[in-house]
């Protein structure tokens, strides 16, 4: 039977994989809370604003995106300053 080593690692997989798993949960919910906040803005006849919720949404969700890419580099290659 070959011998085969296991890294230890800081933080498991789990953890990263775990906390990427919420992140793009949290960015579903909140690019349904920005279409629902946004239909209702337009609604009430004000246009101006929809453009606004629509940059906010925008940079919410890139920044989760990147979120979820960092975690997801951590999954792989652990912490690079502490393993």
């Amino acid at each position: 039977m070959p011998c085969s080593t296991v890294r230890n690692r800081y933080v498991s997989r789990s953890t990263w994989t775990t906390l990427s798993c919420r992140a793009l949960a949290l960015l579903t919910s909140v690019a349904i809370l920005a279409a629902a906040a946004s239909v209702l803005v337009a609604s009430m006849g004000m246009p101006e604003d929809v453009a606004a919720i629509g940059l906010v949404t925008v940079g919410t969700i890139a920044l989760g995106l990147a979120l979820v890419r960092l975690f997801v580099h951590f999954e792989r290659n652990g912490l690079p300053s502490l393993e």
